[in-house]
């Protein structure tokens, strides 16, 4: 990363939403350590506020709203003749959806004959890709560096671009930066420290349907009830009035007021920083979450469902053969 002597540099990541911005943020972190982490939270629909920045575990040393044009504006005017407290930014990671990262590029595109000198631009994906293959990764083209979570996938962006005429030299296989973590230790329920924990990881909008989502509680709510001694945790994703990447048109929250005292002491709702959750959790429960990632980075027993089916819609049909597909029942 390029840096004057006295400095260790500075990075700015654009995020849209919560998950984007622990996925950008911590990409920052491990491409150039110590360096000044500037955010710029894209204004919408999903723009995380304080709580979900402070969730992710990774807090900016500032973070503004920005717009698009904003952003290229802040850009340009960098590489003016940069003063002793306005440096420009060495590296941009743009963790948002394919067309704003578009929309980006083409700005640079344009600045750059103006300003001469603009950041190493780096992008890619805060999680599993099992949808939009080729429209997201030409949205994505033209970035300095395409991160790729694995060597699958980078194979398979590599074919893409490969094949529909792009250059592929900027993917670039890169770990997702949130796996690994405190190795899970069995050893505390074992001895009755505390009671076996048992995590649902929540989504967003996966399933869609409200009728499928009363039924993925109602299992967890039964689950807690056919296990007394067990503490049975929904993992929500945001709280009432937050939005993320995805929209929930049937919040986990609302179908759990609604059943009242129907609720088992031992079942309880929970907000805050995965990777604080899994330090405690003996079996990760989800649909197709990337949490079921981190939670095998550690050694968590990890249960992906099947009880809506195995469909690309539903994200698990990527884990087949992994050994993590089951049922409520099993």
């Amino acid at each position: 990363m390029p840096a004057t002597p006295n400095s260790p540099g500075r990075v700015a990541v654009l995020a849209d939403s919560d998950t984007r911005w622990k996925w950008g943020a911590l990409t920052a972190r491990a491409l150039a350590p110590g360096a000044e982490l500037s955010g710029r939270l894209l204004r919408g629909r999903a723009t995380p506020t304080a709580r979900q920045l402070a969730d992710t575990g990774v807090a900016p040393r500032d973070a503004r709203e920005v717009t698009v044009t904003g952003l290229l504006a802040e850009l340009a005017g960098e590489h003016e003749p940069p003063t002793a407290t306005a440096r420009p930014h060495d590296v941009l990671v743009l963790a948002c959806v394919g067309h704003t990262v578009q929309a980006v590029l083409h700005g640079l595109a344009r600045l750059r004959p103006a300003t001469g000198p603009r950041p190493v631009v780096v992008t890619g994906y805060p999680g599993v890709v099992y949808e939009k293959l080729t429209e997201g990764l030409l949205l994505r083209h033209g970035a300095d560096l395409l991160l790729a979570g694995s060597a699958h996938d980078a194979r398979r962006f590599r074919e893409v671009l490969d094949g529909a005429g792009a250059d592929s030299a900027a993917v670039t296989r890169w770990p997702l930066p949130f796996l690994g973590g405190t190795p899970h230790d069995p050893g505390p329920a074992d001895r009755g420290d505390r009671p076996r924990r048992v995590v649902f990881a929540a989504q967003p909008s996966v399933p869609d349907g409200a009728a499928a989502r009363r039924y993925l509680l109602a299992r967890a709510v039964a689950h807690a009830h056919r296990h007394p001694g067990r503490e049975v945790v929904l993992k929500l994703r945001s709280a009432p009035g937050e939005h993320t990447t995805h929209v929930e048109e049937v919040p986990y929250q609302r179908l759990a007021a609604r059943a009242g005292n129907g609720l088992p002491a031992n079942f309880r709702l929970s907000y805050g920083h995965m990777g604080e959750v899994l330090d405690t959790t003996d079996l990760l429960v989800t649909v197709s979450s990337t949490a079921a990632l981190e939670a095998l980075s550690r050694g968590v027993p990890t249960a992906v469902l099947t009880d809506l089916g195995v469909r690309e819609p539903l994200g698990n049909h990527w884990f087949t053969g992994s050994g993590c597909l089951t049922s409520w029942d099993r």
